[in-house]
């Protein structure tokens, strides 16, 4: 989704992965105008995808947004997009416990704005990858308390 500064981001579409254009001017190269967001989904042993408190993550997104004065997606349209990509890519959720569908929703000035001030335009994305488990055992531990 894109969208210009002082609008608000309209509906997107999803297109396949792949490289797109950035101006070298963009806020995001030259000023660090972007902010990312991680969410896992996760397959469970009904085969149904969990999606964990995806919401957190949009207000999380959209108050870093208004921190560096970025027009951001609606909590709705961040939610609608992660479940679309989701539903897109559901082949690539790992089986139950071997894995995850790792999400990154990205938030960029694209605008090419060469000089100090914000983006003209705000790009907002998301990519994703089956991931493996990071920690092949799950420890447990356990603290005792000793008095003397």
């Amino acid at each position: 989704m894109k969208c210009e500064k002082g609008e608000k981001f309209s509906h997107g579409n999803l297109i396949r992965y792949g490289t797109f254009d950035v101006s070298p001017a963009a806020g995001i190269l030259n000023y660090r105008q972007g902010i990312f967001e991680g969410l896992k989904e996760y397959r469970t042993e009904e085969r149904s995808i969990l999606l964990f408190r995806p919401e957190e993550n949009a207000l999380r997104m959209k108050a870093g947004a208004d921190r560096l004065c970025m027009t951001s997606p609606s909590v709705e349209q961040f939610i609608k997009a992660v479940k679309d990509t989701v539903l897109a890519n559901k082949c690539w959720v790992p089986p139950a416990g071997r894995g995850t569908l790792y999400l990154r929703p990205l938030l960029m000035g694209t605008g090419a704005t060469l000089g100090v001030g914000l983006s003209t335009e705000y790009t907002f994305l998301i990519y994703c990858s089956p991931v493996s488990n990071y920690h092949k055992v799950c420890y447990r531990y356990a603290f005792y308390l000793q008095h003397n």
